[in-house]
């Protein structure tokens, strides 16, 4: 009790000093270092009692209380740790969220994809545990009537950190317009739904059956998606102070000093050339450094070269296959082509 009268009386002195005279000043430093002194010579129950009432009497006579005293302590003790979290994200660790699927399987990033037809949504309290546990969401939208898509607004903030995006469409019996807001998957800032008119090629395949205007019958899915978040990382921003980088490691950068694309994204990557050194692909889509190449039995390169060079893949019409992604990059990559294909012929790539 002596020790917390102490502190929260030299705290106080210092809140007030500028309010405070002389006189008053030094008189609540005495009676402070005075409980002080008999709490480290190891006085008797009473001396120290006699000493937390004179520094009492002294504190109730010089100083102005707070109003709200508990609500205020509650502030502080909140800004006090917003101060240390934001301190040890800018100076030591980061946490960050891993935006796309190139450097599986060592990181998973965000992924997303249509539902199939067999497979349904979940609502309410299921969605919310996907969400919040598994890092797993869902956006789906179903058409009311016989509509016709027009167009897509540009995602638009709400309350600050939430996101929302207008979708339009023409009512074909009633010839109303109609308006449907949702909250859009996100990556990078951007809509994963794309935006503009239905005629401008612009939308992504996640708006089923967007082109062509085709007319969504009642109950119909515009919209049937799944996102996962992936992986998350705490980036050490600490460690490269005090030294260089090491190929093999794992690093994040920015693009703000890179012509040519988007100057406000982070990039998370395999660091493989260091500089000075002589980097070039080989005809095995192998890196080559300084004329050696670079294979599973480099550390930590294991699982970037581990794919069965030997394996048959049979590929479909005008597609290519380099050789150097996994199978499930590929098969990604195939589902893409395929869905691309779906929407030019008109089918529902679902």
């Amino acid at each position: 009790m002596a020790a917390e009268l102490c502190h929260q009386a030299s705290k106080l002195l210092n809140h007030q000093r500028d309010q405070l005279s002389p006189g008053a000043v030094s008189e609540l430093q005495e009676a402070i270092e005075n409980l002080r002194l008999l709490m480290r010579s190891g006085s008797d129950r009473k001396k120290l009692k006699e000493g937390v009432a004179k520094l009492e009497q002294t504190g109730s006579r010089k100083l102005t209380p707070y109003r709200n005293p508990g609500f205020r302590e509650n502030v502080e003790v909140m800004l006090f740790a917003v101060a240390i979290a934001m301190s040890v994200r800018t100076f030591f660790f980061q946490p960050m969220g891993i935006p796309t699927g190139s450097m599986q399987p060592t990181l998973y990033g965000i992924t997303e994809g249509n539902l199939d037809q067999a497979e349904s949504a979940p609502t309410g309290v299921g969605a919310w545990i996907q969400h919040y546990l598994a890092g797993v969401s869902h956006c789906n939208l179903v058409s009311e009537g016989n509509w016709q898509l027009i167009s897509i607004k540009a995602p638009r903030k709400k309350f600050r950190f939430f996101h929302k995006q207008q979708l339009i469409f023409q009512d074909l019996d009633t010839k109303n317009t109609i308006e449907r807001d949702i909250s859009p998957p996100m990556n990078t800032g951007k809509s994963m739904l794309g935006h503009g008119s239905a005629s401008s090629n612009t939308l992504s395949e996640f708006v089923l059956n967007s082109h062509n205007k085709y007319i969504y019958k009642p109950g119909e899915n515009i919209i049937k998606m799944r996102r996962e978040s992936g992986d998350h990382l705490l980036v050490d921003r600490f460690t490269y102070n005090f030294r260089k980088p090491n190929r093999g490691e794992i690093i994040v950068f920015e693009t703000k000093t890179i012509d040519g694309i988007n100057q406000d994204l982070f990039y998370i990557k395999r660091l493989a050339g260091l500089p000075n050194e002589t980097v070039k692909i080989g005809d095995d889509r192998h890196l080559v450094i300084n004329g050696k190449r670079l294979d599973a039995t480099n550390h930590p390169f294991e699982l970037v070269y581990s794919f069965d060079v030997g394996e048959e893949v049979t590929l479909p019409q005008d597609s290519h296959f380099s050789g150097h992604v996994n199978q499930k990059v590929y098969q990604q990559v195939l589902n893409e082509r395929r869905m691309a294909v779906a929407r030019q012929n008109g089918v529902d790539p679902s």
